[in-house]
């Protein structure tokens, strides 16, 4: 007996997904068989299991069958069988008109060599004055004989064309047949067993391969309002066989293949050598990582949730078993932006636009790509890390094109003498802003300095106005405003607090000196 069992519910996984299915039959006393049409041939039959309320359950298989079309399937004909029968046919006429030109060309090129020789024969004749008797009715029937042969090859060629244009159009509807109807189907036969008649309700769930999701963001910012509108989104995809028509859908984060044992702890194997001359020291870019300020990896090959086992609730929608990306919004909040305008000359020559965002929401959001819209419309991309619920997190929305930043730096080098024991290289970085128009603007500009990790190098910053621009290191010498109020970290980052008066430039300095013993290499 045939039975409807719709897709209910589905769990997305990071890998695959679990559906769930239900269905009601109305069974007489006795022992039935249920079928279930339609389902994915790609399940795990180990997790396939079945209920079935108001009546026992005897057994609960997945069958997988090839489709009707396919040669040795043993059902009977579909539209689909026709249209490959079609193609058997149209194929073997377009072979059989290709021949039959084939064989018209050959006997064009006979019927040429007979008549070139013919002619050249009739030439001789008359060079010696005589004329071969019956020339002319065999001439004009080898010319009968050439012009049937081109009549054939004709009506081959446009015979060839026309099956090659309908096999092309067949190819189209046998392409879109076997997408919907698929190379492989699978049913589920279900046995139960009532003991009167009675309404059954069945339950059937399963895990099947080919469905993932990933976490996306959108940040919508109200410039004017100091406001981010934020909308979780799950981006999910499926090729699972089977469509997913109004689920309820849910995204996980459970890893149930991880296993359970604990991985084994390997020797740390110490070794000693001696401490050489020479010390060789390198410089290396070094991420700061801080907690919720969005510094994950661009690239996530997993999600991450913190560790937490996560669940995301999305409303009732429809995922096609296409492979394409589905986006469905999992969650959302509204908070207020600190605004800030932050410059960092050693990476770009823009001025950035950076939001100060605070998660208010009571989930945690995850690491993912999110898209950036102002009242200008879409803006770019950006990516965030792992952010709790109540820390902040920082957003770039581009830069400002009103605003320009130069930086220009120079180095200076002290060799130690033969007695001196430290080599001194003086470093000065000079940074220009100008505000190109009519607003008074307030800008951050960070720069860095290099942090030693041994005690053969020293790095010693200069006093603020250590280094002040002269009139010939000024554009046009028109003199500039130099700002040298500043703050550094731990970290080695140097910030400045510039104000740009509108159609205004600004300049700040930096001078800082590394300082390495004789015998060290590198610097």
């Amino acid at each position: 007996m045939n039975t409807n069992a719709p897709v209910v519910a589905v769990t997305v996984l990071e890998d695959r997904a679990s559906v769930t299915r239900r269905g009601s039959v109305h069974l007489a006393a006795g022992q039935h068989r249920l079928v279930i049409e339609g389902v994915s041939p790609a399940i795990a039959d180990k997790t396939l299991s079945a209920t079935a309320s108001g009546a026992r359950l005897l057994d609960v298989r997945c069958e997988r069958y090839l489709a009707p079309w396919r040669e040795g399937a043993g059902r009977e004909a579909t539209p689909l069988a026709a249209l490959h029968a079609e193609r058997v046919r149209l194929t073997s006429e377009r072979e059989h008109a290709e021949a039959a030109a084939a064989v018209a060309r050959s006997e064009i090129d006979g019927l040429r060599q007979v008549i070139r020789a013919a002619h050249k024969d009739l030439a001789i004749a008359a060079t010696r004055g005589t004329q071969p008797e019956g020339a002319a009715p065999l001439l004009a029937e080898l010319d009968d004989a050439d012009r049937e042969a081109r009549r054939r090859l004709v009506d081959a060629d446009l015979e060839a064309q026309r099956i090659v244009a309908e096999l092309a159009r067949l190819e189209s509807r046998i392409k879109t047949a076997e997408a919907e109807a698929g190379d492989l189907s699978a049913r589920l036969v279900i046995d139960v067993l009532a003991e009167a008649a009675v309404d059954v309700t069945l339950s059937i769930s399963y895990v099947v391969p080919g469905a993932a999701w990933r976490p996306y963001h959108r940040a919508v910012l109200a410039r004017a309002a100091g406001r981010v509108d934020w909308t979780t989104t799950a981006c999910v995809w499926q090729a699972t066989g089977e469509d997913w028509t109004e689920v309820e859908l849910t995204c996980s984060l459970e890893r149930p293949s991880l296993g359970v044992e604990p991985p084994e702890l390997t020797d740390d194997e110490l070794y000693a050598r001696r401490r050489p001359e020479t010390v060789t020291v390198e410089a290396r870019e070094q991420d700061v990582q801080t907690t919720g300020l969005g510094a994950g990896p661009l690239q996530v090959p997993g999600i991450d949730d913190g560790g937490l086992g996560l669940t995301l609730s999305a409303p009732r929608t429809t995922v096609k078993s296409d492979g394409l990306p589905h986006r469905v919004p999992v969650g959302g909040f509204t908070a207020p932006a600190q605004l800030s305008l932050v410059a960092i000359p050693l990476r770009s020559p823009w001025v950035h636009l950076r939001a100060r965002i605070v998660n208010v929401s009571q989930a945690p959001l995850l690491a993912g790509p999110v898209d950036l819209v102002m009242s200008s419309g879409y803006v770019g991309r950006a990516e965030i890390g792992f952010v709790a619920p109540g820390e902040k997190f920082y957003l770039g929305f581009g830069p400002e094109s009103e605003l320009r930043v130069h930086r220009t730096e120079t180095r200076e080098r002290d060799e130690a003498g033969l007695l001196g024991g430290w080599n001194v290289q003086t470093v000065r970085v000079a940074v220009r802003v100008s505000n190109l128009g009519t607003e008074r603007r307030q800008i951050d500009v960070t720069e860095r300095i290099p942090i030693s990790e041994v005690e053969q190098v020293d790095v010693q910053v200069s006093s603020p106005d250590a280094y002040l621009l002269g009139t010939d290191e000024q554009p046009g010498g028109e003199e500039i405003t130099q700002v040298t109020a500043r703050a550094l970290d731990d970290r080695g980052l140097v910030t400045w607090g510039v104000e740009l008066p509108p159609l205004g430039r600004r300049a700040v300095t930096l001078e800082y000196k590394v300082r390495s013993q004789r015998g060290v290499a590198g610097v």
